[in-house]
């Protein structure tokens, strides 16, 4: 019995100094699990979804600088609380227009669509969008943990359509994702990602 205990004990300092030494990599292996980016030439519709207009704003201006996407549009029917309590009413696409507006984007290259207070209204708006525009490809542009669910929501609207979806993911502001434990918003981020993911498997 005391030889069983023994053998137990060495076996879980082994494992628990295998994950100490390989602690960085299973970190990242979490962040690097959310991110799903696609190569793309260009595209003519590009789609900026609502949330982190700074960010999602400033890659989206930074592929039509580089010529990847000919139009954006600017989804998004939530209010931010931080922006209602300064008693503005203002809705995330209309944020998501400013930032494009800050970068020099011209107003004639952007579309506002006040739809959209969740990742599968979006899904469902820009599906009619593209049927109506008949596209047969089109960006998804939002921040990088967003971008698996993404995936996997619009691959299943999508997938029967004959379109073609990329995904651009925009890097945070706030932190680095690959070291998102060294940041306390990279921690409320990732976090929130996985019970997302958790809430779309179980719901959807």
């Amino acid at each position: 019995m005391k030889r069983k205990i023994i053998i137990f004990l060495i076996l879980a300092l082994v494992l628990a100094s295998g994950l100490f030494l390989l602690r960085i990599s299973i970190l990242e292996g979490f962040a690097k699990f959310l991110i799903v980016e696609t190569e793309f030439e260009q595209v003519e519709y590009g789609f900026v979804l609502s949330g982190n207009a700074l960010d999602r704003g400033a890659r989206a201006a930074q592929l039509y600088y580089e010529g990847k996407v000919a139009h954006l549009v600017c989804t998004g029917a939530n209010q931010s609380n931080d922006i209602k309590s300064l008693g503005i009413d203002t809705l995330e696409s209309d944020l998501s227009i400013l930032q494009l507006l800050k970068h020099g984007v011209p107003e004639s290259k952007m579309t506002q669509a006040t739809i959209g207070t969740s990742t599968q209204e979006e899904a469902a708006f820009i599906l009619n969008f593209a049927q109506e525009n008949q596209l047969k490809e089109l960006l998804i542009i939002s921040s990088l943990f967003h971008t698996r669910r993404i995936d996997q929501v619009f691959t299943e609207y999508f997938k029967d359509e004959g379109i073609m979806v990329h995904i651009a993911g925009a890097p945070s502001s706030l932190y680095v994702e690959l070291e998102w434990w060294k940041s306390e918003y990279g921690l409320i981020a990732l976090n929130n990602e996985y019970l997302k993911q958790f809430y779309y498997l179980v719901y959807y």
